[in-house]
């Protein structure tokens, strides 16, 4: 054989071996309205074409933060509690869509101290964490609509770990 041929050969096979590994990884079950996704057997979780009802929750001292969505197809609903401690908190709904890399281009309505306000907010989910993007954020006609100043600058540096949905 010659070197072309084996080297075309051995990459055919690797690549094989890998796509047949992938699709042995992926285990997920359904219960109810809510997806399990076994990340021990899964490895990597391809969230994109996952539908179903995720929960997230982030503790920090006495700060809470809980997320709830409900995605169904490119789809995205849920609602989001920012619970600090001993401090006024915000209470409202998530919706939006997934693009097609998973990510989740959502709009957080909420109230926060009696006012109504609603705020862009950038979500994915890989393995069992909830990603947010932080970045900085105007109000450019000053009427309480917050929106990343540059969304491409915000980074995913919040993290929420899965929780069990109420």
């Amino acid at each position: 054989m010659n070197p072309t041929k084996a080297i075309s050969f051995v990459a055919l096979m690797v690549v094989t071996l890998v796509s047949c590994n992938k699709t042995k990884q992926e285990d997920t079950t359904t219960q109810g309205t809510e997806t399990t996704i076994d990340v021990a057997k899964a490895g990597v979780v391809d969230v994109v074409a996952i539908d179903g009802k995720f929960c997230f929750l982030s503790a920090t001292n006495r700060d809470t933060t809980k997320v709830s969505l409900n995605i169904v197809g490119n789809n995205v609903t849920g609602t989001m509690v920012w619970n600090p401690y001993q401090k006024d908190g915000a209470v409202g709904t998530l919706s939006g869509t997934k693009n097609a890399n998973g990510e989740m281009d959502l709009v957080y309505n909420y109230t926060i101290e009696g006012s109504q306000q609603t705020e862009t907010k950038v979500m994915k989910i890989q393995n069992d964490e909830l990603f947010i993007k932080k970045g900085q954020l105007i109000d450019p006609k000053n009427d309480g609509n917050l929106m990343y100043k540059d969304v491409a600058k915000a980074m995913f540096s919040e993290k929420m770990t899965k929780s069990k949905c109420d």
